[in-house]
């Protein structure tokens, strides 16, 4: 993913909600049910956001959750990319 290509899913994800969360946390198998409980929460399905790669294992929503937990901003991946589904370790 190039500077400019990063620039533009950020683009996206901001034109989405007003929050600006300085913690992510990548969630796995089983661990999905996490991003459902934050407040005023914004999802995005990895689709939607610009040269991000897509989750192709079962299980995974494929999605980019946004919203707050205790009042702490939080961006959530719900689903993560593995090496075995031909993504490079840049991607």
């Amino acid at each position: 993913m190039t500077l400019e290509n990063a620039a533009e899913a950020a683009d996206l994800i901001h034109s989405k909600t007003e929050l600006r969360p300085r913690i992510a946390i990548v969630l796995g198998s089983g661990l999905g049910a996490f991003a459902d409980e934050l407040e005023d929460a914004v999802s995005i399905p990895y689709e939607e956001i610009p040269h991000f790669v897509r989750s192709t294992v079962e299980g995974h929503a494929g999605r980019l959750v946004i919203g707050t937990c205790s009042g702490v901003p939080l961006v959530v991946q719900q689903g993560r990319f593995h090496f075995y589904e031909g993504y490079s370790m840049e991607q």
